[in-house]
Formats: C-alpha cells, structure tokens, sequence
C-alpha cells in the first residue's frame, strides 16, 4: 500500500468518525435551540403546532397561532448548520452560515410604512426594487446602534425606527434582518443563534415584538407565564 492510499484510508475513516459524532452534537443542538426558542415563543402564547424538519439535528418549526398582542400569528423556524459533511460545513462557515432562525408574523396593527433593517454596506440595499408608479426606497437619515442602517419606504418611519433601537443595541451581533411591512408578513426578523442563545429567551422575544407593539400592549414578560424548566 503506498502513501496516497494510505492517506485516503485514514482522510476516509476520519470522515466517517466525523460524521458520527457531529450528528451527534447536531442532535443535542437542536433539542436545545428547539428548548431556547420554545420558551421564548411562549410569552406570545400557546404553541399550537410543532415539528422537526427530518430529525433534531437538522432544526424545526413552530406556530403561536392565536398569540396575544400585538400579534395575530407568529411562525418561527430555526436550521442548523450541517456540520455532518466537513467539507460542506467548512465552506457554508466560511460564507458566513451559522445556525439560524427566522421569524414571521402578522400583527393586528400593521405598520403605515416598510423599513429594511440590515447591517450597513448590506448587498441587499441595492438590489431593492422601485416599480414604475410605487413608492420608492430611500435611505433613513438616522444612526442606528451596532452598525446598522435602514431603508423606509412610506411615512412615519421614526417611530418604528426608535422601537427597533433597542433590540439592535443588545442583540445587534445576532441580526441579520429586520422587516417591517404593511402587507404579510409584517415582521420578519433573520438571527444568527449562536451568540443569542447565550440570553435569556422571553426577554428577546419581548423586545422584538416590542418593536410592533403600541404603548397599550406592550409585552411585560412579568405577566406572561412563565416557561417550563
């Protein structure tokens, strides 16, 4: 045996120890997120749906069907990383994927104007549309916490803005998007979980929803109940 086969025998059993113990880690993962979010996602009320997608390893969904205020609907999946196949986890990691949850709802007053949340210098600024006849995009003249910067379209953008301030001066690092919109979804927030998971759940979701929410009900986490251990 020369030293090519050798090293093709000893890069493929790595692969496969890899392979296993990474499905492993994925599995306990994801009951984990699945746990974080679960508590959050109750202060917005009972979970009326809930499902993995394909095993805990691969990440899940789950549907606040009648929330509270100032919710109508609230979905949230969350995707981890596919660390399983080296090669492939190298490549998505060093494109920036990490473990991953995305939540859309609908609330019961939708907000007057759209504003795009994202980190300034963001590829997706330009590549906003304009039809003929629509309101267009334009930047907003304002300074957001953690190096972030937003488009609006509509009116009386400040006031969204100002609630959206303080999830992005605490939670800045784990957000990739924040949406804001007259049609459905009306919110849709894009968060990198690694870093977020290190917080506390309920007082995440409070203050995301805060953003949406009117000074009526505005969610006070002491009067939700409270997550199971």
């Amino acid at each position: 045996m020369d030293l090519g086969q050798t090293i093709a025998i000893l890069l493929g059993v790595f692969l496969v120890i890899w392979y296993v113990f990474a499905s492993a880690y994925n599995r306990r993962l994801g009951i984990r997120t699945y746990r974080w979010i679960q508590s959050g996602a109750k202060t917005f009320g009972k979970i009326t749906e809930a499902r993995w997608f394909g095993s805990s390893g691969s990440g899940g969904r789950m549907v606040v069907a009648k929330p509270g205020a100032p919710f109508r609907r609230v979905e949230i999946a969350f995707l981890l990383e596919t660390r399983e196949l080296l090669p492939l986890w190298l490549l998505n990691h060093a494109r920036g994927r990490r473990d991953y949850m995305i939540l859309k709802a609908n609330v019961r007053n939708p907000p007057r104007s759209d504003v795009e949340i994202l980190p300034q210098g963001d590829n997706r600024f330009r590549t906003m549309e304009n039809p003929p006849g629509a309101e267009i995009w334009t930047m907003a003249d304002v300074a957001l916490p953690n190096g972030f910067a937003a488009a609006q379209r509509g009116r009386d953008t400040a006031q969204l803005l100002e609630r959206a301030s303080p999830l992005l001066a605490s939670d800045g690092p784990s957000i990739r998007r924040l949406s804001l919109a007259r049609t459905s979804p009306h919110l849709i927030a894009e968060i990198n979980l690694p870093l977020l998971m290190t917080s506390d759940a309920p007082e995440f979701f409070t203050r995301l929803a805060n953003i949406v929410a009117s000074k009526s009900d505005y969610i006070d986490k002491s009067d939700k109940e409270q997550p199971e251990a």
